[in-house]
């Protein structure tokens, strides 16, 4: 698994324009992953195009906005889909027009949809996972993307109480937090 968080974080590195998806109806976990690998990103490289698409959910107004994206942006872009465990639930069917598509999710595997993917279905939150491929390729973060990515990790898991919490879910957490939001 350790492998499939430099592989990403590779193909980051390899292109000019990101856009990153999610799915539909968002809660706190699609915002909060996508938000936060979309600041990580604009940190860690600030010359490249990085931008987030999806339908609204009022709750989260606080923290996120899609941006305004034309069928264009999506030729050679690598497009990133967070929290989806099926096709049919991805905002934005656009996805398909990437050249290079990757999935990062917790949810069990139903299907096949990027080019490159990383499940973990043993992980609490998609919020998570993309703090671990953060942390792990010692991307930077800002406080409002630390903030989202804590937002995702306590939604999904039920403000940490339900079961398959690990010590390295507190520690990450932990990590946010010291960001200050």
């Amino acid at each position: 698994m350790e492998k499939k968080y430099y592989e990403i974080y590779k193909k980051i590195t390899e292109y000019g324009t990101i856009i990153i998806h999610r799915h539909i109806r968002p809660d706190g976990d699609a915002i909060g992953s996508q938000v936060g690998l979309r600041e990580a990103i604009k940190q860690s490289f600030p010359y490249k195009k990085v931008l987030m698409v999806g339908d609204t959910n009022s709750r989260f107004d606080f923290i996120y906005k899609s941006d305004e994206i034309k069928d264009s942006d999506y030729n050679q872009a690598l497009v990133i889909i967070l929290d989806s465990g099926e096709e049919s639930m991805i905002s934005d069917e656009r996805y398909k027009l990437a050249r290079y598509k990757i999935r990062i999710d917790h949810h069990m595997f139903k299907e096949k949809i990027g080019d490159l993917e990383l499940i973990d279905a043993d992980e609490i939150s998609c919020s998570t996972i993309v703090a671990k491929l953060i942390f792990n390729n010692k991307m930077r973060l800002n406080s409002l993307g630390a903030k989202a990515l804590f937002l995702g990790m306590v939604t999904d898991s039920g403000r940490f109480r339900y079961d398959g919490l690990t010590q390295e879910n507190f520690e990450i957490a932990g990590k946010l937090i010291n960001y200050g939001f």
